[in-house]
């Protein structure tokens, strides 16, 4: 303060007083001080108003007033300026209360000097500003606990509040006084407040910070509000913990927000880890760094090994380019969609549909790729076999269309070849022995009855010949083909053909017709010797074994134990074009005319089909083919001779129920090959309608349909129509409860899908002749 200048008002009526007051200050050196003077009251409350000066010296006596009256009208109209009392004796009482009324110090006039002025000024002074100062940060204080959302607390070492701020009441509906004495526990919940004062107890062990504590508590109308809480420890000068002073922030909104994020996180990540496509998350190049647990079951690998994998490690390498090319789109920010052939960890290969897109980072960098991978192997497979299907479909629509052509031309050809037939022998019987065109008659007799011989292969392949069905050993029929001069004269033809033959002497018996099973042993050895023109070997087997499918392929079959004949060339193969037109009439890659007429393998089928048999076909191009032939054993004893085989041919009305155009165009042909008068309707209430105006011997009825009123939905309805009506019911489905229903309310059987000729043709011609049992039957591909 040495080089301020100190200004000062003595207020005093006394002028000498005023005098020795000045020459006091002009002794103290560590400060200049310009001493000013008012005589009155009403005068120093005038200069007073001015705060014009850094300290007043009021005399205790002025006039009608006194020091006091001045101090606390000046303090009252707002004057900070410190204040010092003189009196001229000393009083305690008077002390006091200028010390009550806000003076800063009291002196005696009579004991006052340089030395005790100037320290009682000086100390005024600093106490004054330390006073400002403490004012201002109080307001500060003050006016930051108002403006902010926040509330300030102080506990004391117990943890009761000994303050809080007012804007408790915006965060927790209490008013200040009604949280002092109590502690934050008490209006918490009871498990909340036993963990956080867990947790508060440590920290005040160790006199640590409290840094966001989350905390739940209860507002005063009884909604939780979450607090974050954050404090500082007060301690004494002897590092004693006095209590914590802090600040609580309502993040209810932001935790509540934060609750939701995590629950729909870990919503989106159980529907990620339970859906059942793969989901994969690559870096840049492919390499993986999230899978989900249905990629560990696509891929075959343990979530631990498929983590850190590259995904170009499982495609097949015949498939990385376009790995390549997808990843250059995600790069490109750009979705995709395509397949790829992964190979597991067990070296299966499955097939996979990819959706991805790219997987992009806050900034919009992308990052990677999120994918998700659909195991299509199955979906492959069905595509698969409903071509197969379709193919099978197409091609017994051509064998039936060309059979029924066939037939005709036959039924024509028989009439005109009858005269050729009967009328040379006559004209023989007129000519003498010597007539030299007596030979020439003998050559066109012998070329009418080879056309009638065509004829009645014609016949056979349309599935129009008359069968006398008995028990027949096949092995017989191969022995009697085999000593016959036909077979004979062929081997001459063809001797570098070797044979070799393997008869299994325990075979049962099948039902069948000799004369058309010896045409089918010999069109099939025909047809080897033909597909091995340089020579070869052919093997003929026969055995006996229960089968539940075709090795090859070419045709399905009804499980069960059949009798199988084998034919095994190693000639030159059939080629896939030809693999599928094998069975077509007049379809051969032979010179027509000189090998047949292209009728070999057509009567085969026709025969086969009509013994309720299958045929399946192996060849490779180079190597030779296996002609398979599938008759079923008789079933019971073998040598029970008098048993009738059952014919799955007729004539009756049949309606066919199904919403599905292939499997109605599969009935239809199939029930018409075999003679039946066929209608179909594409849904159950189109059924109905039928029924009402028309009549139907037997209804086959498809279980499932698309429009929600399935195959027991149409029966109820049926049999209020017609009690008595005959049904069967078909399914892709196991047998379910409502099929169950539809068998007690009449229908005859139940067979699953897909069915065969067979299996369909016994299932009708049992439920029409009432061969059926009681027991329920499900016959199975």
């Amino acid at each position: 303060m040495q080089n301020d200048i100190i200004k000062t008002l003595l207020v005093d009526d006394d002028e000498d007083d005023y005098f020795i007051t000045k020459d006091l200050l002009s002794e103290i050196k560590r400060a200049n001080y310009k001493l000013d003077w008012a005589s009155t009251y009403d005068e120093a409350l005038k200069i007073i108003a001015r705060n014009q000066h850094d300290v007043y010296l009021i005399d205790y006596r002025l006039g009608e007033f006194s020091g006091l009256d001045l101090i606390r009208t000046a303090i009252g109209n707002g004057c900070s300026v410190p204040m010092i009392l003189l009196t001229g004796q000393g009083d305690s009482e008077v002390d006091i209360e200028a010390m009550k009324v806000g003076a800063m110090d009291y002196l005696v006039k009579g004991q006052l000097d340089a030395s005790s002025l100037e320290r009682s000024i000086r100390y005024s002074i600093k106490s004054k500003q330390a006073e400002k100062a403490l004012r201002i940060s109080e307001k500060r204080f003050r006016d930051i606990a108002i403006s902010s959302s926040d509330w300030i607390w102080e506990v004391d070492e117990e943890g009761k509040y000994t303050y809080v701020s007012e804007n408790v009441i915006d965060v927790l509906g209490y008013k200040p006084e009604e949280l002092l004495g109590k502690t934050p526990f008490d209006i918490m919940p009871e498990k909340e407040a036993e963990k956080i004062k867990e947790a508060f107890d440590k920290i005040t062990t160790r006199k640590d910070n409290i840094v966001d504590l989350i905390n739940w508590n209860v507002h005063k109308n009884g909604q939780l509000v979450c607090l974050q809480t954050s404090g500082v420890p007060i301690l004494d000068d002897c590092g004693n913990l006095l209590g914590y002073r802090g600040v609580d922030k309502n993040i209810t909104e932001r935790e509540r927000a934060e609750q939701m994020l995590r629950q729909s996180e870990e919503k989106y990540r159980s529907l990620v880890e339970n859906i059942s496509d793969g989901v994969l998350t690559t870096d840049l190049d492919e390499k993986i760094l999230f899978a989900n647990r249905a990629s560990v079951k696509i891929f075959g690998y343990l979530l631990d090994e498929l983590i850190g994998m590259n995904l170009k490690d499982i495609v097949i390498k015949d498939e990385l380019n376009k790995v390549n090319r997808e990843n250059q789109k995600r790069r490109n920010k750009e979705d995709g969609q395509y397949e790829l052939t992964i190979v597991r960890k067990d070296g299966n290969r499955r097939r996979v549909f990819v959706s991805a897109t790219p997987l992009l980072d806050n900034n919009g960098v992308v990052l990677g790729t999120i994918a998700v991978f659909t195991d299509i192997s199955e979906l492959k497979e069905i595509e698969r076999e409903k071509q197969e299907l379709r193919e099978k479909l197409s091609r017994s629509q051509r064998m039936e269309s060309l059979g029924i052509l066939a037939g005709g031309v036959a039924h024509d050809l028989n009439n005109i070849l009858g005269p050729l037939v009967a009328y040379p022998e006559l004209i023989k019987m007129n000519l003498p022995p010597d007539s030299p065109i007596r030979d020439k008659i003998s050559k066109i007799e012998n070329s009418a009855q080879r056309a009638s011989e065509v004829v009645q292969d014609l016949l056979t392949m349309a599935r129009r010949g008359r069968y006398e069905m008995v028990p027949v050993n096949l092995n017989e029929v191969v022995e009697t083909y085999l000593q016959s001069p036909d077979f004979f004269n062929l081997k001459l033809k063809c001797p570098t053909v070797k044979l070799k033959v393997n008869l299994d002497k325990n075979i049962p018996k099948i039902h069948g017709s000799m004369p058309h099973l010896s045409k089918v042993i010999m069109n099939l050895i025909l047809n080897a010797f033909d597909a091995m023109p340089h020579g070869g070997q052919l093997v003929i087997e026969t055995k006996c074994e229960y089968v539940e499918k075709l090795i090859g392929g070419y045709d399905n079959i009804d499980k069960g134990k059949y009798v199988i004949l084998t034919t095994r060339d190693d000639g030159v193969g059939i080629s896939e074009r030809d693999y599928k037109r094998l069975f077509e009439p007049f379809y051969t890659k032979k010179e027509m005319g000189k090998s047949g007429s292209g009728l070999g393998l057509a009567i085969v089928y026709g025969v086969i089909k009509d013994h309720n048999g299958y045929i399946d076909v192996k060849s490779r191009v180079g190597h030779g083919s296996d002609f398979i032939i599938y008759l079923p054993v008789i079933e019971g004893s073998p040598d029970d001779d008098r048993k009738e085989v059952v014919d799955i041919r007729g004539c009756e009305k049949i309606l066919v129920v199904d919403d599905l155009e292939e499997q109605r165009e599969l009935a239809t042909s199939i029930l018409s090959s075999l003679g039946y008068n066929v209608t179909t309707v594409a849904d159950g209430r189109r059924a109905v309608e039928y029924l009402k105006n028309n009549d139907a011997d037997i209804v086959v009825l498809d279980m499932i349909m698309e429009d929600g009123f399935d195959g027991l939905d149409t029966y109820k309805e049926i049999i209020k129509l017609r009690p008595e009506q005959k049904a069967i019911i078909v399914s892709g489905f196991s047998e379910t409860g409502r099929v169950k229903e539809a068998e007690k309310l009449g229908v005859g059987k139940y067979i699953r899908k897909p069915y065969t000729m067979q299996i369909l043709g016994k299932a009708i011609r049992e439920v029409l002749t009432h061969e059926a049992t009681n027991v329920k039957k499900v016959v199975r591909n």
